[in-house]
């Protein structure tokens, strides 16, 4: 299994923090022991839009290759989904099964293309900008529409990557998950919509 995580400047760090903590206990409880996680942007600087710096492994890959792309949300995607060459890099992951997101990393999805036909969420102040890549917009912590996972505001950051653990391995190893971190109501009480 290979994850792509696509970073850019000024993104939310709780958003990729938090997604990807949940996602890495998949390889360290062993319910996906080959599980490959790389870090992807369209430039080597990135840091988050408080200077934290983040280390990038390759620089504008295909992203084709990978089983799944995980996008963090940030202010950098209020510019990002106007900048023509990072979204034609972006589209390289249209092949990829599973396309996620966090926050307004859902502008990027749409941005792509990739929400045409499909429902979605993003941080509830910018449900309005969603509306025009979109089907539907549902105020949702989560919305799962034929492989693509959305999350709301920055909190839903783990929530979403314990769903993905259910998607990847099932909803009792995504329990495990969730209770070594703490979270088993965060996990049973949220707020998902499957289409």
């Amino acid at each position: 299994m290979k994850l792509a995580i696509v970073v850019y400047q000024d993104l939310t760090l709780l958003d990729l923090v938090g997604f990807t903590d949940a996602i890495q206990r998949l390889k360290t409880m062993k319910f996906l022991p080959d599980l490959q996680i790389q870090y992807f942007a369209y430039r080597a600087d990135v840091s988050d839009t408080f200077g934290f710096k983040v280390q990038v492994d390759l620089v504008q890959p295909d992203l084709s290759t990978f089983d799944l792309v995980f996008i963090p949300g940030g202010f950098g995607t209020r510019t990002l989904i106007h900048d023509a060459t990072f979204v034609r890099w972006l589209r390289s992951a249209q092949k990829i099964p599973l396309k996620i997101s966090v926050c307004t990393g859902s502008l990027l999805l749409g941005a792509a293309g990739f929400l045409e036909n499909r429902k979605a969420t993003t941080h509830f102040d910018e449900y309005n900008l969603l509306h025009q890549y979109t089907s539907e917009v549902v105020k949702a912590d989560l919305v799962e529409d034929q492989g693509i996972v959305t999350g709301g505001a920055v909190a839903t950051s783990i929530l979403v990557g314990l769903h993905t653990c259910q998607i990847l391995t099932g909803k009792t190893q995504a329990m495990e998950i969730a209770k070594r971190m703490g979270l088993p109501d965060l996990y049973e009480n949220a707020d998902v919509q499957i289409y």
